[in-house]
């Protein structure tokens, strides 16, 4: 998404406000790691990575339904934002939380390749889904896969607490 937001934003119909509404993104990161410092201590790692998944997918579905409406699109960069500041957390204390301390370094090693290969992907394939099914429609399929992404987390939460309980 932020490869593509001033341009994106531009496309949609916001003009010289996309940079506005674009410099939003970063502080919105921040006030998420400071509300998460100050409220989000007992919160279980994956609580914390489906709310950074739903976040970013209302902020993405969002832009798709408000379009060039100034209001939507400052909460869109406000929702991203935050997603993306709780997800930076989550990325080092999911792992640790699901799996244990042992074998932590190699595990999120490969998660993180994972996650950089799909980060080198996406914003080909975003710009790839906006050429050829417009911007607003290419939003709405990547809020679906963050809908898929708020999904795997309940059931990573569901099996999580199953495997407390019964061990």
């Amino acid at each position: 998404m932020l490869v593509h937001m001033v341009p994106m934003l531009t496309g949609l119909g916001l003009g010289q406000n996309a940079v506005a509404v674009a410099a939003i993104f970063g502080p919105a990161q921040v006030l998420s790691r400071f509300i998460n410092m100050i409220f989000g201590r007992n919160l279980q790692p994956a609580l914390l990575a489906t709310l950074s998944a739903a976040f970013i997918a209302l902020g993405v579905l969002l832009l798709a339904v408000a379009g060039a409406r100034l209001p939507g699109a400052i909460g869109f960069a406000l929702l991203l934002g935050l997603g993306s500041g709780i997800n930076s957390i989550v990325q080092g204390s999911l792992p640790l939380w699901l799996f244990g301390s042992k074998g932590y370094g190699a595990l999120t090693g490969r998660m993180a390749s994972i996650r950089l290969v799909a980060s080198a992907l996406a914003p080909f394939l975003f710009s790839v889904g906006a050429e050829w099914a417009g911007t607003p429609a290419a939003l709405i399929i990547t809020a679906a896969l963050g809908g898929l992404a708020i999904a795997g987390f309940v059931w990573v939460i569901a099996l999580a607490g199953a495997a407390r309980r019964s061990g």
